[in-house]
């Protein structure tokens, strides 16, 4: 699995698309998916979705530091996130959510030479 790293709310954190965090958008957000609350509209549904997906990120981060063994401190809940951050983050915190599920969609690919 692959996972970047951030700084957020003054630490480093991992950030994880786990399949946990694609069931919860499913979930959450429907067939629509959450890319229509990202580019939304409606500023509130944009701010939550991107808050939420934020704090999703940063507990399968953690639940994979765990594992692997990896300093990870405990992620800000939802609540403090929206108080640490105002509209003016907003693109940032977008553009990182975007950065953690595009590193999982990433194939590595390795070619091997054949000697003839």
């Amino acid at each position: 699995m692959k996972v970047i790293t951030r700084h957020i709310c003054g630490a480093d954190r991992v950030l994880c698309y786990s399949l946990r965090v694609a069931r919860g958008i499913s979930e959450r957000f429907g067939r629509d998916g959450i890319r229509s609350k990202l580019g939304g509209e409606h500023l509130e549904e944009t701010m939550d979705a991107v808050i939420w997906l934020l704090g999703a990120l940063m507990d399968a981060g953690k639940r994979y530091a765990d594992r692997n063994g990896i300093e990870c401190p405990e992620p800000p809940t939802e609540d403090e996130l929206l108080d640490l951050y105002d509209i003016n983050d907003l693109l940032e915190l977008q553009s990182i959510t975007g950065e953690a599920i595009e590193a999982s969609s990433q194939q590595d690919v390795t070619a091997e030479s054949k000697n003839v």
